[in-house]
């Protein structure tokens, strides 16, 4: 070893500087080479999601408005309402009884009913238009495939917001509110009258129709 100097302290170098350390090391274990990497438990690198939180935390982690994130969303939400329900101890929320437990999953069917409505509203705004300006109609074949799409989904919509207005009707029959202020507001605008998708996709609708019917009115004067 070399002792070196520096300002009052001894530093110890190795005799030899030109050693690497690799990336990808190797080491000996009972006389067997293992990775490092492999002898780190599985279970640390490992995450199989089980139940509706797990899933519904998959949606929460990224939401973009390219259509595969939207997708991938509206997949796992779907998912989400088939499994089961965490124990009420590892919820999203304080549970103190059985009533409270039941009202959190009917709160949690509803938000997730109410994501996947708007996940498919989204997915219509990106085959819409919101204005139809006469050299669109230039692309009039692609309009009309791209407007029919976004009726689908617009209308696929429909179903889970009928789905999350019943459980927020079923969620009021309790006189009490849990521990999720949010979705326990949107229970109550839901009630009230102040969130109705019914007329907000109707109104989709009803534009997209004048749009249609204005791209096929063209169509028909070039044949």
């Amino acid at each position: 070893m070399r002792v070196w100097p520096l300002i009052g302290l001894i530093i110890l170098l190795p005799a030899s500087l030109n050693a690497t350390l690799r990336l990808d090391y190797y080491y000996d274990q009972s006389g067997m080479f293992t990775k490092f990497s492999d002898w780190v438990p599985k279970r640390l690198h490992q995450w199989s999601p089980q139940f509706v939180e797990d899933f519904f935390l998959l949606y929460s982690l990224k939401q973009h408005s390219q259509q595969e994130e939207i997708r991938r969303n509206i997949f796992f939400l779907k998912i989400a309402l088939e499994k089961k329900f965490r124990h009420p101890r590892e919820a999203l929320c304080l549970i103190h009884n059985p009533q409270e437990y039941h009202k959190y999953r009917i709160l949690m069917h509803m938000h997730i009913n109410l994501q996947i409505m708007r996940s498919y509203l989204r997915l219509g705004s990106l085959f819409d238009k919101r204005h139809l300006y006469f050299y669109n109609l230039d692309f009039a074949p692609e309009l009309k495939e791209s407007f029919a799409a976004a009726e689908g989904y617009y209308r696929e919509s429909l179903p889970y917001w009928k789905k999350a207005r019943d459980l927020a009707i079923e969620a009021s029959s309790y006189n009490f509110e849990i521990d999720m202020p949010g979705l326990e507001s949107i229970r109550s605008d839901i009630l009230a009258g102040d969130i109705d998708y019914t007329v907000f996709t109707g109104n989709h609708l009803l534009r997209l129709k004048q749009k249609q019917q204005e791209v096929d009115n063209w169509l028909a004067q070039k044949k």
